[in-house]
């Protein structure tokens, strides 16, 4: 069998297969090999490899950068936290972690070179333990995150924005299943979180919703491990939904807004908090505002309405998109900081996952004609402001108009 090749690091490849929801067979038949020989070369505690000659065909097939099986991957995370674990979903998950696996990829390309904001996220757990948390102790953290990063109690216009300005790095993708809306997890060698969100469900308080679930998780979650997480999953998803509705909708400031606790008085209000009518009833039902019975009667008008499947104003409300790591890329490639092919390589994905990841444009990424040069303008030196200025030709790229 011929040697195979140094360095090459198993969980890359793992990942990058998950990425494109592939199983070993599926893999294994791309690339001429049987399944059992891709199971060796993914799993750490086997010495087999790749050989050289197989490394573009990998790499082809799971569309990255051959450099991408080379890269050292850190393995300290805290668990990601996923809205369903039913088990028929675990491609689909496998699918969104690796994906958030290609985020911080280009998260550590771009750190090389851009100084993303500090991570600003106060320890409110103070050491207590997740299972010990009461319903007053979700709404006070919530408050308290509000306190520290000093936004009042106010609607939130633009809640990425806040998210992002705390440090935690945010994407979006298309996840692939509706009944996954993102996930999220720290980086302890990083000491950094990550969120991806879903792009399957294009509603603007759908969005703000996921981000703010998983901005729960970052915040009150981060010691939990994944066997808690399988032991306690029904529990850490009510909390994380009981902060995201008070860190949305602070009780005081909301209720003065609510003239009665109907759905057209939630519905009249929904513009303002950008928060759907669903997600009120579950926030007053959280405040004890009214009883299991009324909530029943609320749910019951709310489906003979037909709001189930879309909310009015849904089709109105923007969709915030996180900018920091497409403002990076553009500030990077803008300015000649690297090339296109320098910071595909760095990363090690591909150019339309980098686009998919980050939301910037994909004409940076397609190569400009060989035989044209765009030149810049510049400001005119002193020198010529004797110059006439009655021209009506100008000279722009060496091209005249």
């Amino acid at each position: 069998m011929p040697a195979g090749v140094e360095g090459f690091v198993p969980s890359r490849l793992k990942m990058a297969r998950e990425a494109r929801a592939m199983r070993q067979g599926e893999l294994a038949s791309l690339i001429d090999r049987v399944p059992p020989t891709i199971s060796k070369w993914e799993n750490e505690d086997q010495s087999q490899r790749p050989e050289p000659a197989v490394l573009p065909r990998l790499a082809d097939a799971l569309q990255v950068e051959t450099s991408w099986f080379f890269k050292p991957l850190e393995q300290e995370h805290s668990a990601s936290f996923f809205r369903s674990l039913v088990g028929e979903l675990e491609l689909m998950r496998a699918k969104a972690r690796a994906r958030l696996g290609f985020v911080e990829a280009i998260e550590e390309a771009i750190s090389n070179h851009i100084e993303l904001p500090d991570v600003d996220i106060p320890d409110l757990m103070e050491g207590h333990d997740f299972l010990s948390l009461r319903k007053e102790d979700i709404e006070f953290a919530a408050n308290s995150l509000r306190d520290h990063w000093d936004i009042g109690d106010g609607p939130i216009d633009d809640l990425l924005l806040v998210i992002e300005n705390a440090g935690i790095v945010v994407a979006e993708d298309q996840i692939g299943s509706p009944k996954l809306d993102g996930l999220s997890r720290w980086s302890f060698l990083k000491e950094r979180p990550y969120m991806l969100l879903a792009q399957d469900k294009r509603v603007g308080v759908r969005r703000r919703l996921d981000a703010a679930h998983e901005l729960a998780h970052i915040v009150l979650h981060k010691a939990v491990n994944q066997k808690d997480l399988q032991e306690n999953f029904k529990l850490i998803e009510e909390q994380a939904m009981m902060f995201a509705g008070a860190f949305l909708l602070p009780a005081e400031a909301y209720e003065d807004d609510i003239y009665s606790l109907s759905l057209d008085a939630m519905l009249s209000v929904k513009s303002k908090w950008k928060v759907s009518v669903a997600a009120q009833i579950k926030r007053l039902a959280n405040l004890d505002k009214f009883s299991h019975d009324y909530e029943r009667r609320l749910w019951q008008y709310y489906s003979y309405r037909k709001w189930r499947s879309r909310e009015p104003l849904d089709d109105v409300l923007e969709i915030e998109k996180p900018q920091n790591l497409k403002d990076s890329i553009e500030m990077m490639l803008g300015d000649n900081i690297v090339t296109r092919d320098e910071l595909v390589r760095d990363i090690g994905i591909s150019r339309a996952d980098i686009v998919s990841l980050t939301g910037i444009a994909g004409a940076y990424f397609e190569p400009a004609p060989d035989n044209l040069v765009r030149m810049r303008p510049k400001i005119r030196e002193a020198s010529d402001s004797n110059q006439t200025n009655s021209a009506e030709i100008f000279t722009l790229g060496g091209r005249r108009r």
